[in-house]
């Protein structure tokens, strides 16, 4: 095959440095929205004023950790950008039969039903406290199965646009709640570097609560762990985004009409030669293609911009109006207690955080079904010709079968007494930290060794790598 070369980027990523650039950057952001729109979900509503309320600021350095899976997500879409090849195919040649595929597989194929049944009785118990009328189990069910049919028949836009406005209502109030708080920013900024700290144990007042509910207090450093997990990009947002930015056209891609099979004719020549041999080598062209990365450092940027902000209000909230109440977020209260964040502002705001946490949630179930769905369809279509031959909409509908054949009962099982935050806790500590990891490994090892060396990391981004990495690991030590 002849070397390709790259598209033209943007004008606006040729500019000149000005202030006029940098505002044009913000039309980048598109798939990052949608990383943190699924991101702000039940770990911002639920652990994140926990953890505020116990541990006041000192955890703050659990957000700057969840940086490094932001830069994983940067390493993963910037080699689909430069090969035109995702890094699951890459997995599934360049390990024994497709070893890390089967991992990840066998992640999402354990856990998502522990997702579905955290989310069901989350949003369930929102419905039920919203209404005041009928059994949590009804209306968490009953919405999760409308979900996972609005994701078979493809029809949710409106949903998709009305969560994004009431995410932002979420943020929002949270933020100007913080603002009214006026909390000492010296007290607590120095806290998202002070990475490691561990509280030895809760607060009497918390202690009390716990047992005022008749529920055990969860092992600090497990909800610390599950609160890492639902800040990152997670294994399924990883290879849900390498997808987006094909459908985005940038990179490789752009200006071409059908991305899809493009990349596919890449993957097969790189496994009949068992090398990328395809990209030119001329620095006019390595140049081209580090302008068009530019997109997904930006987008990805923002996404982790937004998220910590929002995770941060929420954990400072926490800290300052829980312990007042001497209440918090539990099994038994998953969402009532964090009211007084936006009772704060003003009571009648109430009703508003009511609807906001209602399509938040929904919005999450929705795009959890989506994403993994997807997710798995690429993983397993690189390693098994049976799937690959399954249209993408079946496979959606087998799947959502099997995750709420397995996720209901175990909603069942939270009502009659297993933990639905220690159930959450584990399943992000899988997705969202373990599975990261082997995820970054993998593609910061071969990534640089399939890579033309023009192409591959500089050492500065390969130490970047393996500091993000090591950040994400640190939590883990905790155990």
């Amino acid at each position: 095959m002849e070397k390709i070369k790259f598209p033209e980027p943007d004008d606006i990523l040729k500019e000149k440095p000005s202030i006029k650039k940098y505002f044009k950057y913000f039309l980048f952001f598109g798939p990052g929205a949608v990383i943190a729109s699924v991101t702000i979900g039940q770990g911002q509503l639920i652990l994140g004023p926990q953890i505020g309320a116990f541990a006041g600021y000192k955890l703050l350095w659990l957000i700057t950790v969840s940086a490094g899976s932001y830069f994983l997500a940067y390493l993963s879409a910037r080699f689909i950008l430069l090969s035109g090849i995702s890094m699951v195919d890459l997995f599934a040649v360049k390990t024994k039969k497709g070893f890390l595929n089967w991992i990840f597989i066998a992640i999402i194929l354990i856990f998502i039903p522990l997702f579905a049944a955290t989310i069901t009785t989350t949003l369930g118990r929102s419905l039920q406290w919203i209404f005041g009328v009928g059994h949590y189990l009804f209306w968490g069910i009953s919405f999760s199965i409308l979900a996972a049919l609005l994701v078979v028949l493809g029809r949710y836009r409106i949903v998709e646009y009305t969560q994004a406005i009431f995410v932002a209502v979420l943020a929002i109030g949270a933020i100007i709640s913080v603002i009214m708080i006026k909390p000492d920013l010296l007290d607590i900024i120095p806290n998202f570097f002070k990475i490691g700290y561990t509280p030895k144990q809760y607060p009497q007042w918390v202690l009390d609560y716990f047992e005022s509910v008749g529920e055990k207090a969860k092992p600090i450093p497990l909800i610390m762990l599950g609160y890492v997990g639902t800040l990152t990009v997670t294994i399924i947002t990883l290879v849900g985004y390498t997808g987006w930015v094909k459908i985005k056209k940038w990179g490789i891609f752009k200006d071409k009409d059908n991305p899809e099979e493009f990349s596919r004719n890449l993957f097969n020549i790189f496994k009949k030669e068992g090398k990328i041999s395809y990209l030119p080598k001329e620095k006019e062209e390595v140049k081209k293609a580090g302008l068009l990365l530019k997109p997904i450092a930006i987008d990805i940027t923002l996404a982790f911009i937004i998220v910590a902000v929002v995770s941060s209000a929420y954990m400072i909230a926490g800290a300052n109006l829980l312990p007042q109440i001497k209440k918090l977020p539990t099994d038994y209260h998953l969402i009532e207690e964090q009211a007084i964040i936006f009772s704060n502002i003003a009571p009648w705001l109430k009703p508003l955080y009511q609807i906001s946490v209602f399509f938040a949630l929904f919005g999450t179930i929705y795009a959890g079904f989506e994403a993994v769905s997807r997710m798995l369809y690429e993983t397993m279509s690189a390693v098994s010709k049976k799937i690959e031959r399954i249209p993408y909409n079946k496979f959606t509908m087998y799947l959502l079968i099997y995750v709420l054949s397995t996720g209901i009962p175990l909603t069942i099982l939270g009502a009659m007494g297993l933990s639905i935050i220690l159930i959450l806790s584990i399943t992000l500590l899988f997705i969202g930290v373990i599975g990261v990891i082997i995820y970054g490994i993998g593609a910061l090892y071969l990534s640089q060794k399939v890579l033309p060396r023009e192409y591959r990391l500089s050492k500065a981004g390969l130490i970047a790598g393996i500091i993000s990495i090591i950040l994400l690991i640190i939590p883990l030590l905790m155990l």
